[in-house]
C-alpha cells in the first residue's frame, strides 16, 4: 500500500525542518505551556507512581558503595597456639572513693566527666514494661544525665526524661511494610499508660537500631564511645570505662557479643560464604567513635553527589530482616569497613540468674560488663552490690558475683526453685536409688563427679551440671501436692573446694577479641 503526502503549495520535503513548526503563529508563552505541562505531568506520575525508578537510576549511576570509606586496616586480634585468650591489664577505676562517714549518694563517686567522651543510649518502646523502666532510671542511667533514650513514640521516661522516636526521622510510611507502619501509627494516638510488651511492639524494634547510631553522633559528634544498650541491659559501669580505657577510640572498634548474622560471597573465591558476625543486641554494645563516624558521615563523591544516609542504603535489608542488630552488624562491615571484636563472656547474653558459673574457662576470671535478659527486680540488688564493691581492689570478676553475691559456695537448699533447667540430666526409672527422696537425690548428685547441683520435683531428681543459681519455680504439674513443689540443692562441698582451686591470682581476664569463642 503506497501513502501520499499533501504539502501546501511551494512546499517541498527538501524544505527545512524548522518549516514544519506546529506552534507557527503562536505566541511564545503558549509554547513554554505546551511544553511544560506534559512533562510535569510525566514527572508528577514517575514520582508518585514510579519512585523506584529514579533510585534504580541513581543506584546504576553512582553505587551506594561509592559513598563508602576506604579499608581501614584491622588491629590484629590473633593470638598465637600457647598464648593465653586474655590480657592482664593492671587497669584503674574512674570512681572516686566514698567519704568516710558520709551520705551514701549512688551517684557521688560516679565519674560525670566521662561522659563528654561517651555517648550511652538506650533502646526502648513506649509498650516497654514499666518495671523495666523503673528499674533502669534507678540503676543503670541514674547517674548519666545526657542520657539518649531511643523509642518508637516520644514519650516521658520517668520525671527527668524525655525518650525520643527513632521512628520519625525516617519516611515511616514507607521504610516499613504496611503491617508494622500500622503498628506504628496505632501508638500514636494510644493511650501510652494502657500498651503492654508484646509481639506488636517487638516488631518496630529492628528499625531503631541504625537512627539511634545517626542520632547518638549528631547528639555528641566528639564523642570517643558510643555505648548502646537496651532495657534488661545491665551494665557494670566500673569495668566498662576500665575495658574503654584501654582501647584507642581513634581505632574503629565494635565490641559486643559475636553472634552469626547475613552471609556472602567471597568476592575472590565465588564458591566460598562467609558470615558477617553482629553484636547481640541484649548484651550491649559499643562503636568506637571512628566506627560511629564511618558507619554514619555522608561522603561525596568526585561529582560532589553527596550518597545516601545509612538508614535509607539499608531500608530493604531492614524490612526483610528479622533483627536489627544483624543489619547494624551488616552495615558495620558493608559501609564502615569494620569487623566485630567479640567480647564474650564479658558481654554477656546470659542472664543474672543463668550465669553457668562452673566453666572456668569462660565464667570467672573474666570482669563482668554486661548482662542480658535482668529481672527487674535484680537490678536494685546488683547496683547496691557493685556500690559496696572495693573498686581499688580491681574490676568485678564473674567469681565475685558467684561468691559474694549469690554465695553460692553456702547455699544448700532453696523451695519454689528450680536450679536444674540448665544442663540437666535424670535417671529416669522411678525405682532408681536418686529418685527416692530429696536427700536421697542430694546424696547421689554429691557421688557424682559432675553433678553441681539438684531440683527434686514430681518425685525425680533432676541434676545438672552447670553451676549456677537458676529461677524461682512455683508448684505444678499432676503429682501430690508434696511433689508439685521445686527444691533445690547445691553440692557445697565441690563448690567450695573449686573455688578455693581458682582464686585468680594472676588478675582480671580481659579476654582478646574473638569470634571463635561465642555464646
Amino acid at each position: 500500500m503506497l501513502f501520499r503526502i499533501r504539502l501546501p503549495r511551494g512546499q517541498s520535503l527538501h524544505a527545512p525542518i524548522s518549516t514544519f513548526n506546529i506552534f507557527k503563529g503562536v505566541p511564545r508563552w503558549k509554547r513554554a505551556l505546551y511544553i511544560t505541562v506534559p512533562l510535569l505531568i510525566l514527572s508528577n506520575y514517575l514520582i508518585i507512581f514510579q519512585w523506584t525508578f529514579f533510585e534504580e537510576l541513581r543506584n546504576r549511576l553512582w553505587p551506594d558503595a561509592s559513598f563508602h570509606p576506604g579499608a581501614f586496616p584491622q588491629t590484629t586480634h590473633s593470638h598465637h597456639d600457647g598464648e593465653p585468650d586474655y590480657w592482664l591489664w593492671d587497669t584503674l577505676t574512674s570512681f572516686s572513693p566514698p567519704k568516710p562517714g558520709g551520705r551514701k549518694d549512688d551517684c557521688a563517686s560516679f565519674p560525670t566527666p566521662l561522659l563528654d567522651k561517651i555517648q550511652v543510649v538506650l533502646k526502648t518502646g513506649v509498650a516497654d514494661s514499666r518495671d523495666r523502666t523503673a528499674a533502669q532510671l534507678s540503676t543503670v542511667i541514674k547517674c548519666i544525665p545526657n542520657i539518649l533514650i531511643s523509642s518508637d513514640l516520644t514519650h516521658a521516661y520517668g520525671p527527668l526524661h524525655n525518650a525520643t522516636d527513632m521512628l520519625a526521622s525516617l519516611p515511616a510510611k514507607t521504610y516499613m511494610p504496611r503491617s508494622d507502619y500500622a503498628i506504628y501509627t496505632s501508638q500514636q494516638h494510644a493511650d501510652a499508660a494502657s500498651l503492654a510488651p508484646g509481639h506488636d511492639g517487638w516488631k518496630l524494634d529492628k528499625y531503631k537500631f541504625l537512627p539511634q547510631v545517626e542520632q547518638a553522633v549528631a547528639r555528641n559528634p566528639a564523642a570517643e564511645w558510643f555505648v548502646f544498650l537496651e532495657s534488661d541491659t545491665y551494665v557494670f559501669w566500673d569495668n566498662m570505662f576500665r575495658l574503654l580505657s584501654s582501647y584507642d577510640p581513634a581505632h574503629p572498634y565494635y565490641f559486643g557479643s559475636p553472634s552469626p548474622g547475613r552471609t556472602y560471597r567471597d568476592p575472590a573465591d565465588a564458591h566460598e560464604t562467609k558470615t558477617v558476625w553482629f553484636a547481640y543486641g541484649g548484651s550491649g554494645f559499643v562503636l568506637s567513635g571512628a566506627a560511629a563516624h564511618r558507619l554514619v558521615d555522608r561522603l561525596q563523591n568526585s561529582m560532589g553527589v553527596t550518597g545516601p544516609r545509612v538508614t535509607d542504603e539499608y531500608r530493604k535489608m531492614v524490612r526483610s530482616d528479622c533483627c536489627g542488630d544483624s543489619v547494624l552488624g551488616w552495615a558495620v562491615h558493608d559501609r564502615a569497613s569494620v569487623e566485630i571484636s567479640g567480647l564474650f563472656p564479658m558481654f554477656n547474653p546470659h542472664s543474672l540468674h543463668g550465669i553457668p558459673f562452673g566453666n572456668a574457662a569462660r565464667y570467672w576470671c573474666e570482669p563482668v560488663v554486661s548482662l542480658h535478659k535482668t529481672h527487674p527486680g535484680d537490678f536494685g540488688k546488683i547496683w547496691q552490690f557493685e556500690r559496696d564493691w572495693d573498686r581499688e581492689k580491681g574490676p568485678l570478676l564473674y567469681r565475685d558475683v558467684m561468691v559474694g553475691f549469690w554465695k553460692l559456695d553456702s547455699v544448700e537448699r532453696k523451695e519454689d526453685w528450680d536450679n536444674a533447667d540448665w544442663d540437666g540430666f535424670n535417671e529416669e526409672s522411678a525405682d532408681h536409688e536418686s529418685n527416692q527422696s530429696f536427700e536421697a537425690c542430694r546424696a547421689y548428685c554429691h557421688q557424682y563427679e559432675k553433678c553441681w547441683q539438684f531440683t527434686w520435683h514430681g518425685h525425680h531428681c533432676w541434676m545438672s551440671k552447670a553451676l549456677r543459681m537458676g529461677q524461682p519455680k512455683e508448684p505444678d504439674g499432676y503429682h501430690e501436692e508434696i511433689d508439685r513443689k521445686y527444691v533445690s540443692g547445691w553440692d557445697t562441698e565441690k563448690i567450695r573446694k573449686f573455688v578455693s582451686e581458682n582464686t585468680c591470682e594472676e588478675g582480671a581476664h580481659w579476654v582478646k577479641p574473638s569470634i571463635a569463642r561465642i555464646f
